[in-house]
């Protein structure tokens, strides 16, 4: 029979239940990962070609796994989200280079679980260093010895004191020489791609903590990035003026969408492929996060506009005036809403609490207050608008000393196009608090006129003349209430009053039928032979 190959359970974790098998754990996983890779690395050179081979691939694996159970005996809390893997990585392999020029005491003089038993042991310091082990007390890994996050936070400053000097080749564990280094100046994670042996010797020359092919490497993968996006952004502007509104909602989607697509992207290449490490690597991620989150809340808003403008082309013809804009700002707000949480959300990951800054708030919401009133105020106009529907789209009003139509209705102001053709913005705040003359909603219109006449054309035939007035008047199928009466009547002049209601609420309409009753009245007038002295509107 042949031998079995003990099964390695890549999901170990480390043991942490002592000082003791805390530091031995870190120490042997540091010491595996560092044996593997430099067997990985020697076992592709031999072999040659463009890429790595299974075997290979399969110890860069085992390599990962045993880095990770390294920076599991690390205590990484309150580093941000985005780069907790990254740092705890690059922590584990300056500790690994501290430790290893130390002189550590001998593995079995440290304390096991027994001695923390007896002792009641929650914090063990390697001797003459701060480098402190201690038990977790609450959280995902209570009960567990880790490395202090006060220790965790000082490594690099530990590292940066102590690199120059040589490794201290007694201690119970082997040493792991310029592992750091090798990791922060090959590209890739920890197992390089083939095309490193391409990079000449010179540009693996440290600046600011990164090497010159690094360098060199960030800033054309930040230009590719930065021209994609522009160029995408030019075509997508030249071809989308020629669109409708519906098309343009969702045309708009692509410029954040690719931009999204390219951020990661660079961020992907940035950090895994390029590797770029330290403060550098902690800076560009934040930034790439911000920018990541404020275009997907920019895309939120955008998706919940091209939605609105689904639903209002989807509306019937005739109901496409408050309605539209109801629908349309309420699904604004809603992907206001949203862009709000992505904020949130991305405010974590950067390792920004907010928490405390809302509750700031409160220390000087006076002045807040002071500066958002009327933003709030306008937005609350808007939605008593909304509510009462004083108005529609293409209303012609009288509001706030204003006079025009109403071209739109948003959230903090009412857009109005006045006779000359002036565009003016009216804050809500002042529709609604003012009076409001919809002409466009009257019932129906007004005709009074007086019609002065000649004495000595009109007299004789008078009667006549307003008993034809009148019946002309009636017979018209848009009108109604028709009154004419004898107003003033001297030796000179003769008023007659006229005064009907034009059954319409069309002011187009309405401004047929006056012109189509002043012409009936000129035959009216010529038929009996009364002269118009003059015909002017009832005071």
């Amino acid at each position: 029979m042949g031998t079995t190959i003990p099964y390695e359970n890549p999901l170990r974790p480390p043991a942490t239940n002592s000082p003791r098998a805390t530091l031995n754990g870190f120490m042997d996983s540091m010491n595996e990962a560092y044996q593997l890779i430099m067997e990985a690395e020697e076992q592709s050179k031999q072999e040659g070609g463009l890429w790595h081979s299974k075997t290979v691939k399969e110890k860069g694996k085992e390599a990962e796994w045993a880095l990770r159970r390294a920076v599991d005996t690390l205590n990484l809390q309150g580093i941000p989200p985005i780069n907790v893997q990254d740092i705890g990585t690059e922590n584990a392999l300056m500790l690994k280079e501290v430790l290893d020029r130390l002189k550590l005491p001998k593995a079995n003089t440290l304390p096991n679980a027994r001695d923390v038993e007896s002792q009641e042991l929650k914090r063990w310091e390697i001797p003459g260093t701060e480098i402190a082990i201690e038990l977790v007390e609450d959280g995902f890994n209570q009960s567990e010895f880790l490395f202090s996050p006060g220790t965790v936070q000082r490594i690099k400053k530990f590292y940066e004191l102590i690199e120059r000097r040589p490794y201290y080749e007694s201690n119970s564990w082997r040493t792991s020489p310029d592992f750091y280094r090798f990791y922060i100046t090959t590209p890739g994670h920890l197992l390089p791609p083939k095309w490193n042996t391409w990079l000449p010797q010179w540009t693996n020359q440290l600046i600011q903590g990164q090497t010159i092919w690094q360098w060199c490497s960030l800033g054309l993968i930040t230009l590719v990035a930065l021209s994609s996006i522009l160029g995408v952004a030019f075509l997508l502007r030249r071809y989308i003026n020629t669109t409708d509104d519906l098309t343009k909602a969702w045309l708009g989607l692509l410029v954040p969408t690719f931009t999204l697509w390219v951020a990661g992207s660079w961020e992907f290449f940035m950090d895994e492929s390029i590797n770029i490490t330290g403060d550098l690597l902690n800076i560009l991620l934040k930034v790439s996060t911000v920018i990541q989150g404020i275009v997907l809340a920019w895309l939120a808003f955008l998706i919940s506009n091209a939605i609105a403008w689904v639903v209002i082309y989807n509306m019937p013809a005739d109901n496409k005036s408050l309605e539209a804009v109801i629908a349309r700002n309420a699904i604004r707000i809603l992907g206001f809403m949203l862009g709000l949480a992505i904020f949130y959300f991305t405010s974590r990951e950067i390792g920004i609490a907010v928490g405390p800054i809302i509750a700031s708030f409160g220390v000087s919401s006076i002045a807040i207050g002071l500066g958002v009133k009327p933003y709030i105020e306008n937005i609350v106009g808007g939605l008593t608008l909304f509510l009462n529907r004083p108005m529609e789209i293409g209303d012609f009003c009288e509001l706030g000393g204003v006079t025009g139509t109403v071209e739109d209705i948003g959230l903090r102001s009412t857009l109005i196009r006045t006779v000359d053709r002036k565009l003016i913005y009216v804050p809500n705040t002042v529709v609604s608090t003012s009076q409001i003359v919809n002409h466009s909603q009257r019932d129906k219109y007004t005709f009074e006129r007086i019609i002065s006449l000649s004495y000595d054309s009109a007299h004789e035939k008078l009667a006549e003349t307003m008993e034809n007035l009148r019946s002309m008047l009636a017979e018209h199928p848009k009108l109604s209430e028709e009154r004419i009466s004898l107003g003033s009547l001297s030796n000179e002049i003769i008023d007659i009053d006229l005064f009907t209601y034009i059954l319409t609420r069309d002011s187009d309409e309405a401004t047929d039928i006056q012109e189509e009753i002043m012409l009936k009245i000129d035959e009216v007038l010529d038929f009996t032979g009364a002269q118009v002295v003059a015909l002017s509107l009832a005071e």
